[in-house]
C-alpha cells in the first residue's frame, strides 16, 4: 500500500505513515502544544538491480540484463520487542502491488499494547531474517510497530555479477522517502554511466528539481527543475545527458509535495573491461564536517599495477561546495590508532559551486574514516577501487558522508560477499554495544566496543558467529558506521547505516478552553 499523505518521514531514516486530520480549533484557544502520535508502518525504498544502460529514446532510457549470471537479492531483519513478538513486515513495489509477507501481522490492536514480557512472564528478544530473489523492481519494505512504537529492523539490496558489462558487487541501504537529497563522486567521463532512480511511494505527487555541479560550477539544467512524478510512479534520469564527460558531479534532489527516494546506479568500463559497479549512497547534509566512514584501501602493489596505464584508477575524495562562495576545506584520516599521517595541500579549495578531487593513492592499505572540515557548507564521498591487473576487470564503491547513529538499529549482512562494519568517534570517545544476529534470528550475546575520540575501528561479525546475518548497533549518538563488503579479489560495496526508526514527529494542535 503507498505510504499516507501525511507519512512524516525523516531523511535517511525509516519512518512511520499515517494519515492525521486536525480537529477545528474552538472559538475559545489555549496556547498551541505539541501531542506525539502512536508510531505507524515504518516504510523505506529499496534501489532496483542494477541494469545495462542500452541507449535512450528521447527522453525515455532503455536498459537490459547487464550480466549473465546475476545475484540480486533483499535481505531484511525484523526484531521483537520484550515480549518475543516479533512485527509483521513485507515487501512490495511501489504501488502497492506484488506484495510479500515476511513475517505474519498482529492484530492491531494486539499490536498497540505495550508489553515487556511474554505469557509465561519472559522477557526477551529474537528476530526474523528474510532473504527474497526476484525482486529487481523498486521495493517498499514495511515494519509494522509494536506498542505504540517504531520496531527496529531495516533491509538492503545486494547484487553481485561475475560476468558482463555489470559485473562486480553492490549494496545499498533501502532509504525512507525525504523531501532532499545529495549525491557526491558521480562520474560521466568516456566509459561511465550515472543512473538516477526517482521514485515517488507516496499519494502525492512531487515536484522535483536536480541540481547538478561540476569542476566549473552549476551545470545548466532547465528540464531538470520541474520533474513531475506521480503516486507510485519512478524515473530514471541518465546524468551523462546533462553533464557531459565529468569525472566529479554531485546532484541536489528536491522534492515539492510527495515525499520521494533517490538512488544512483554507477558502472564504468575501460574500453571493453569492465570497470566497476556500484550503487552511490546519499550523502549527510550538506555541513562543515563531513565524516565517511568504511573507507578501504587496496595494497599499494595491486593500485600501481592496475593504475599504470589510467592514473584515474585510484581511491579518491570528490569534494562538493553547496553554495556561492565555494569553501576552503582540510582533510583527516583517521585509523584504529587515532588520525594518521597524511599529506595534501595546506590550502584546499574547491570553488562556487563546483567539485573537487584529491587522491587517496598515498594511504597505506587498510580501513579508514575520511573526515573533511570546512569553512562553508559541503559534501563529500570516496571512491574505492578494487583489483590489482588492467587486462582483469575491476570494481569500485562509494563511501558517502554519514550520519551519526543516535539510538539503536538493525542491519542486516548482505547475502553476497563479506560484510564487515566501520565504526568511528570524531570529537568525544564513544560507545556501542554490537549484538550479532544468528541464521535463525537468535540474538548473541552483545559485545561492548569502545571507540576512542579521533579513531576508527573495524567490527567483523563473523567473529562472533559463523551464521551471522545481521547486527543490532545501539549507541550513544556519537558513533559513525559505515558497511562494507569484499567479495573475490575484485570485488567491493559500501552501504550506509540506515538511521534508527522513529515515530511520527508530533503534531501541534489547539486546547479549546
Amino acid at each position: 500500500m503507498l505510504l499516507s499523505l501525511a507519512a512524516v518521514i525523516a531523511a535517511g531514516a525509516v519512518v512511520a505513515g499515517g494519515s492525521v486530520i486536525a480537529p477545528k480549533a474552538a472559538e475559545k484557544t489555549l496556547p498551541a502544544a505539541v501531542t506525539n502520535l502512536p508510531a505507524g508502518d515504518a516504510s523505506s525504498i529499496c534501489a532496483p538491480t542494477p541494469q545495462l544502460l542500452k541507449g535512450v529514446d528521447g527522453t525515455d532510457p532503455q536498459f537490459a540484463a547487464g550480466a549473465k549470471e546475476i545475484s540480486s537479492n533483499l535481505r531484511s531483519i525484523a526484531v521483537s520487542d520484550l515480549a518475543k513478538r516479533i512485527p509483521g513486515s513485507s515487501f512490495a513495489k511501489l504501488d502497492g502491488s506484488s506484495e510479500r509477507s515476511l513475517t505474519k501481522r498482529i492484530a492491531e490492536a494486539e499490536a498497540l499494547e505495550a508489553r515487556g514480557s511474554d505469557d509465561d512472564g519472559q522477557t526477551g528478544r529474537t528476530s526474523k531474517i528474510s532473504t527474497i530473489n526476484d525482486a529487481d523492481d523498486a521495493q517498499v519494505y514495511s515494519l509494522q510497530p509494536l506498542g505504540g512504537l517504531a520496531s527496529e529492523g531495516s533491509a538492503l539490496r545486494s547484487y553481485q555479477a561475475k560476468d558482463g558489462d555489470l559485473a562486480g558487487l553492490a549494496t545499498a541501504t533501502c532509504q525512507a522517502p525525504a523531501s532532499n537529497w545529495r549525491f557526491t563522486g558521480l562520474q560521466t567521463s568516456t566509459g561511465s554511466t550515472s543512473v538516477m532512480n526517482l521514485s515517488n511511494p507516496t499519494h502525492t505527487t512531487a515536484q522535483i528539481s536536480v541540481r547538478l555541479r561540476g569542476p566549473e560550477g552549476l551545470i545548466d539544467t532547465p528540464t531538470l527543475q520541474s520533474i513531475v512524478l506521480a503516486p507510485g510512479e519512478s524515473r530514471a534520469l541518465v546524468l551523462g545527458g546533462y553533464a557531459q564527460n565529468m569525472d566529479s558531479v554531485s546532484a541536489e534532489v528536491t522534492s515539492v509535495g510527495g515525499k520521494i527516494t533517490a538512488s544512483v546506479q554507477q558502472a564504468a568500463l575501460r574500453g571493453l573491461t569492465p570497470s566497476g559497479v556500484d550503487f552511490v549512497a546519499p550523502n549527510a547534509s550538506a555541513s562543515n564536517t563531513q565524516v565517511i566512514p568504511g573507507v578501504w584501501i587496496d595494497e599499494k602493489s595491486n593500485a600501481d599495477a592496475l593504475s599504470k596505464d589510467d592514473s584515474s584508477l585510484v581511491p579518491q575524495l570528490h569534494v562538493s561546495a553547496t553554495g556561492s562562495s565555494g569553501a576552503g576545506y582540510k582533510v583527516k584520516v583517521l585509523g584504529k590508532d587515532g588520525e594518521v599521517a597524511a599529506s595534501f595541500d595546506d590550502n584546499l579549495a574547491v570553488a562556487s559551486n563546483a567539485t573537487d578531487v584529491q587522491s587517496l593513492k598515498q594511504l597505506a592499505a587498510g580501513y579508514y574514516t575520511i573526515v573533511v572540515e570546512s569553512d562553508a557548507p559541503v559534501t563529500a564521498a570516496v571512491r574505492m577501487v578494487r583489483g590489482s591487473n588492467p587486462k582483469d576487470s575491476s570494481d569500485t564503491a562509494w563511501a558517502a558522508s554519514s550520519n551519526v547513529l543516535a539510538g539503536t538499529q538493525a542491519m542486516p549482512l548482505p547475502a553476497n560477499g563479506t560484510g564487515k562494519f566501520s565504526l568511528a568517534a570524531v570529537d568525544a570517545d564513544s560507545s556501542v554495544e554490537a549484538t550479532v544476529v544468528r541464521k535463525d534470528g537468535k540474538l548473541s550475546k552483545g559485545r561492548k566496543l569502545e571507540i576512542n575520540a579521533g579513531s576508527s575501528i573495524v567490527f567483523d561479525p563473523k567473529t562472533v558467529a559463523d551464521d551471522a546475518q545481521a547486527v543490532i548497533f545501539s549507541t550513544d549518538a556519537n558513533t559513525y558506521i559505515g558497511a562494507l563488503t569484499l567479495s573475490s579479489e575484485r570485488s567491493i560495496a559500501w552501504a550506509a547505516m540506515p538511521q534508527a526508526n522513529a515515530g511520527r514527529d508530533g503534531i501541534v494542535v489547539n486546547i479549546g478552553g
